[in-house]
């Protein structure tokens, strides 16, 4: 299979924009306290919530979504020839699990405004004196709710299964 960078950018956000619906509505059904991800992200730059949001979602959807995993992904199946379902999901349980495993747990020593408590009532966004911060996710997100790690794992593989589907249609 030959990379295509425009179907690698177009699957990216794609994949990117399902990923980030289905958190949404893991969240909205209580399957997780996670906070939604443009927050998290882009509480490293700013303690305002809505600079904070704003940053977050340019960086989520573009920079990560579409450029560096879109085009990642898009790399990796033209290694391999293929950008089947199968290769999709694959990559994206790969990539799920490097997260969890690895960018996780190490948020909360690197992030400028991540706590380790939670604010009463269990939520995951705390506000203090103007200034909004995340609760530190944990192994596998384990901090923002017991299915948070499947959850996890599961948006990453859907990711990949949505990013080869629409690169596959567009390459």
């Amino acid at each position: 299979m030959e990379f295509s960078i425009v179907a690698a950018l177009v699957a990216g956000l794609v994949a990117t924009i399902v990923m980030t619906l289905m958190m949404k509505g893991s969240t909205a059904a209580g399957m997780t306290d996670m906070p939604p991800m443009p927050l998290v992200v882009g509480t490293m730059f700013s303690g305002d919530r809505d600079t904070a949001k704003r940053i977050g979602a340019f960086i989520h959807f573009i920079m990560m979504g579409m450029v560096v995993f879109g085009i990642g992904y898009a790399v990796l199946f033209s290694a391999l020839g293929t950008a089947s379902w199968l290769a999709g999901v694959v990559i994206g349980l790969l990539h799920g699990a490097m997260v969890g495993v690895v960018a996780m747990p190490m948020m909360g020593s690197v992030h400028p405004r991540m706590t380790a408590s939670t604010e009463p009532g269990g939520r995951m966004v705390v506000e203090s004196a103007g200034e909004v911060a995340v609760v530190a996710p944990g192994v596998f997100g384990k901090n923002w709710g017991g299915m948070t790690p499947a959850g996890m794992l599961m948006g990453h593989a859907i990711y990949g299964l949505v990013l080869a589907l629409v690169y596959s249609g567009i390459a």
